[in-house]
């Protein structure tokens, strides 16, 4: 693949990403129960990545080894990390939403010294001290308001970059043999979905009577680009390696503030831009000279 085309196809992953946690908030706030959207979304999500798995030929093997890992890798990698964003994004602009988001490589990081999967470097130290004060840029204006109800938020939000990066180290470690990226990506989703239907019921969560119109289409438009873009995610480890595809984080970090503004006419305090500006700085000592393995 030329560099040209595989930097346009990264500029688009990142911009869909970044367009994903914009559609969590305008479903949010259409009224949707967040239960609810996450299980439409996963729902829509399993059906045409099943339907894609069929048209490949693949098909479903399982055993015990492999279901576990179904298991954990769903619960870290959509039910919690979209249930925190679900309910962070009625208090969080978009563009700070996916801020937090794109510390899951610093996270990921975090994770593997401590877990001693990483050999320890200074600018990985450098990178996890950046990450920290990017989060405080955020967190410590929140701290003046006197309801400290957005600080809330943002505390939940953070269990997004938490799981997305045990998530990611659980799987460089862990990832079973003989499972395409296609199949883990249908399995996750499908189980995610048969995980979150009892917190449906349990939550008292039934599927609305009336159909809000804007929050289906952000719900539309959400599981559309969550499929582009873990086809184009996959598309580019296989076609560049492990490196080039990181760089979809800083797209998306920018995309997610720049759709906030389009869609929501959102405006940013200067905190925000210049954590912005200090968590590009972690996430490229984070991943420098250490590109993830390909499974």
């Amino acid at each position: 693949m030329r560099s040209g085309t595989a930097i346009v196809l990264l500029v688009i992953m990142g911009a869909l990403w970044g367009l994903q946690f914009a559609m969590l908030k305008l479903a949010a706030g259409s009224g949707y129960n967040d239960i609810v959207v996450l299980m439409i979304a996963l729902m829509v999500l399993s059906v045409v990545f099943a339907a894609l798995m069929a048209i490949r030929g693949e098909r479903f093997f399982m055993n015990r080894q492999i279901l576990f890992f179904l298991v954990v890798t769903a619960i870290l990698g959509y039910v919690l990390p979209l249930l925190a964003a679900l309910h962070a994004a009625a208090e969080l602009s978009a563009g700070v939403l996916s801020l937090i988001a794109c510390m899951s490589p610093v996270a990921a990081t975090t994770c593997a010294l401590v877990l001693r999967t990483e050999k320890v470097s200074p600018s990985r130290v450098v990178a996890v001290a950046l990450g920290v004060a990017s989060v405080c840029m955020i967190l410590l204006p929140e701290l003046d308001l006197p309801d400290q109800g957005k600080l809330a938020s943002v505390l939940v939000a953070l269990v997004v970059p938490l799981t997305y990066g045990i998530e990611s180290v659980y799987i460089s470690v862990k990832w079973p043999a003989g499972v395409s990226p296609l199949y883990l990506v249908t399995g996750e989703t499908v189980v995610a979905a048969i995980l979150v239907a009892p917190l449906l019921l349990i939550a008292g969560s039934p599927m609305p009577d009336a159909i809000d119109r804007d929050a289906l289409i952000a719900i539309a438009v959400f599981a559309t680009a969550g499929v582009v873009e873990s086809l184009l995610y996959f598309y580019l480890i296989r076609a560049t390696g492990g490196v080039l595809v990181n760089f979809g984080t800083f797209v998306s970090l920018f995309a997610g503030i720049a759709w906030g503004i389009v869609l929501f006419s959102e405006s940013h305090l200067s905190q925000v831009w210049l954590a912005a500006v200090t968590l590009v700085a972690a996430l490229w000592l984070a991943r420098r000279g250490h590109p993830p393995s390909n499974p």
